[in-house]
């Protein structure tokens, strides 16, 4: 009897090991993130107008015709569907599926690579913020529940908005820019760019190290290779550069008012489309002096460059007269960041955590009543 208890104890110690506090962690960590899993899987069969969009593009695309055309069109007509409205790498994304694969796969391989996107997104925040939070719960919890956030889920895994993939290059690029990493740094912050063109704004914070050091051989060559991927995936599209870059950036500053918060309580006492244009000037040009003190602030203080990106995002969405819930998951990505810093207990961040994810699950469903456009 003496014996097989020796025998057997390791065995439980070992079973016992998984439950302590070193283990526990990651078993709460795991099961939250299957769970996430699980819900995105189950919302596959759900969708929006957008991957339609993608789709359409991508056939174009091959086509031999224009997408952009398309573009400028779909933004001109009220209450239309918005057309594909971003540099083409997405495009030749969905145009390379459609090549390989049945056009019966499309969906799901769409539905697939987010799902990828998300997951990846949830291994940068970790690997980011590892060294910078000690206490193992609050590295993780946040992590997880960004997750299952339901703006998140419902933006990506449901609706086939591709922003994770945007987080994904941008994160890239924050941590290459931590490691000294020029030449990967710039790579992925062109490709932040070439899948969406919100990524410019925060362009500037990526130079300010070399500003400081006056290295204007690091700022010169960073240029180039932000400037270089973006111009070879152009290409085809150079020989009618007004119409390319009018349906790429031009459609975002002239695009009707649609929810903007700030916005749309001034319009209130507006009566008159004149004076609903000049609102738009004066939220643009805000816009623009924020934006420029956020880049001075940056570099006179040395904020870090989540910060930079965090501060930059809110500013942004809190002004611009098009609010759409997926531009919110551009805060809360950095968000997730920017307070692993704070100083605030447990509870109180995650109290105003929870109050921040339900009223955004408030809004989305509100929206999904009256926004114009679709989610």
């Amino acid at each position: 009897m003496y014996e097989d208890k020796t025998v057997n104890e390791p065995k439980f110690s070992r079973v016992k090991d998984l439950f302590s506090h070193k283990y526990t962690s990651w078993i709460i960590f795991g099961i939250i993130i299957l769970a996430g899993i699980i819900v995105r899987i189950f919302l596959w069969d759900y969708t929006s107008s957008d991957i339609f969009v993608w789709k359409e593009a991508a056939e174009l695309l091959l086509s031999g015709e224009n997408p952009y055309l398309r573009t400028i069109e779909s933004f001109q007509i009220p209450g239309s569907t918005h057309f594909y409205a971003y540099f083409p790498l997405w495009m030749y994304i969905c145009s390379l599926i459609l090549l390989i694969f049945p056009q019966s796969w499309f969906f799901v391989i769409i539905k697939g690579l987010i799902l990828f996107f998300d997951i990846q997104v949830i291994i940068l925040l970790y690997v980011i913020l590892q060294n910078k939070v000690e206490n193992k719960w609050r590295l993780k919890i946040p992590i997880a529940i960004w997750f299952i956030t339901p703006m998140v889920i419902m933006t990506g895994a449901m609706h086939g908005k591709f922003d994770s993939l945007m987080f994904v290059f941008i994160l890239l690029a924050c941590l290459f820019n931590e490691r000294d990493s020029l030449i990967p740094e710039a790579i992925f912050l062109s490709l932040g760019i070439l899948i969406k063109p919100i990524t410019l704004i925060i362009v500037p914070f990526f130079f300010l190290k070399e500003v400081r050091e006056r290295n204007f051989k690091k700022i010169l060559l960073k240029i180039g290779l932000i400037v270089l991927p973006i111009i070879l995936f152009s290409i085809p599209f150079l020989a009618n550069p007004i119409i390319y870059f009018q349906g790429v950036l031009g459609v975002h500053i002239t695009r009707e008012h649609d929810l903007g918060f700030v916005y749309a309580l001034i319009s209130m006492a507006l009566s008159t489309a004149k004076g609903e244009n000049i609102l738009k000037i004066c939220l643009t040009v805000i816009i623009a002096i924020l934006w420029v003190t956020i880049i001075i602030i940056a570099y006179l203080k040395k904020l870090d460059i989540y910060s930079s990106c965090f501060y930059t995002f809110t500013m942004f969405n809190s002004l611009y007269w098009v609010f759409l819930i997926q531009y919110t998951t551009w805060i809360y990505t950095f968000y997730i960041i920017f307070t692993s810093k704070s100083k605030l207990k447990h509870w109180a961040l995650g109290s105003i955590t929870s109050f921040l994810i339900i009223l955004s699950t408030v809004l989305m469903a509100l929206l999904g009543l009256f926004v114009k456009n679709g989610l």
